[in-house]
């Protein structure tokens, strides 16, 4: 279980930084805490179906589909502490991607899979926008930030790797890339604090929430690119959006949690936590192996359910 890491040492190195001395480990850690941010997703988006999804099909089908769960969800929706549980368990997650870019041996493949779902989410939401009259088109979400970002911080380390040629003393070069390679994550912590003292805040009255300081310009064209760079506030194209998560704050995040990965799990102290290892994790693990997956097929299967949770209320009560 855990997260895959390669190892770029010679083997002498190897053995002695890795007791276990495996080619390919997996840190069942990272695995069980994006399993778990994955899980709660899945939780908020089935109250955004509650609130949002179903009221539509029992309109149209005039069935009564969790209407009773209706004032529930909007507790929930509308809770301080739910909206600070979002806020840190978004961080979590993207800061775990960006161990997970150190962890890897190629971003450049793990950047196309991503890109390829950020556009099919826009051509589905588009499509779905559509049919349910708005509320459901996403421009730039979160597979279109995660899949930037690991775009990025490959053209960054791959920087550091053609920084690190021309030195030929094997030492000396081990020495620069054990400080280079943190380059990614130096980038994202100043982006990061960039942001919250020029072009954003964090609001803590109800809950958790980045509020952007940069304003729309009221030009589309315009707005369409900044906005991927950076949160708008104002009439953006991006306002109404379904899902948006632009590169500043949250692609610095990604950026800034391959810090830990470097420091961590580049080391001899990455195993420390696989004595905990066990059975009692194996299925948040399992999601959080696959979370891309879960994370996409819940967008499809939880609204799929309510709708046959209303045909089946239509057809046999």
């Amino acid at each position: 279980m855990g997260e895959k890491f390669v190892f770029s040492a010679n083997e002498a190195e190897r053995k002695k930084i890795n007791r276990y001395a495996h080619r390919c480990e997996r840190f069942w850690e990272l695995d069980f805490l994006r399993g778990f941010c994955v899980l709660l997703m899945i939780l908020d988006h089935f109250m955004f179906n509650v609130l949002a999804v179903a009221p539509y099909v029992n309109d149209v089908l005039g069935t009564h589909v969790l209407e009773s769960a209706r004032a529930f969800a909007l507790r929930y929706d509308q809770s301080a502490f739910i909206e600070s549980a979002r806020f840190v368990v978004r961080c979590c997650f993207f800061a775990l991607c960006g161990v997970s870019c150190t962890l890897s041996s190629n971003n450049f493949t793990r950047f196309l899979p991503l890109a390829a779902i950020a556009l099919f989410i826009n051509g589905a939401s588009a499509l779905l926008d559509r049919w349910m009259n708005g509320g459901f088109l996403v421009i730039f979400g979160v597979f279109h930030m995660l899949s930037a970002s690991i775009l990025i911080f490959a053209l960054l380390d791959g920087a550091v790797t053609l920084l690190l040629r021309p030195i030929k003393d094997g030492a000396k070069r081990r020495r620069a890339e054990n400080l280079l390679r943190y380059l990614p994550s130096a980038v994202g912590l100043i982006f990061l604090v960039l942001y919250f003292t020029q072009w954003g805040r964090l609001e803590t009255s109800g809950g958790y929430t980045v509020y952007s300081l940069v304003r729309a310009s009221g030009n589309r064209t315009a707005d369409l690119l900044t906005g991927i760079c950076i949160d708008l506030a104002g009439n953006s194209p991006f306002v109404g959006s379904a899902d948006y998560f632009p590169l500043l704050p949250y692609g610095a995040i990604v950026l800034a949690g391959s810090f830990f990965g470097r420091a961590i799990y580049h080391t001899y102290h990455k195993n420390a936590l696989r004595p905990l290892d066990g059975a009692w994790n194996a299925g948040v693990c399992f999601v959080g192996r696959h979370a891309a997956l879960f994370y996409l097929g819940h967008l499809i299967a939880v609204p799929a359910l309510v709708v046959l949770g209303a045909l089946a209320e239509r057809i046999f009560f």
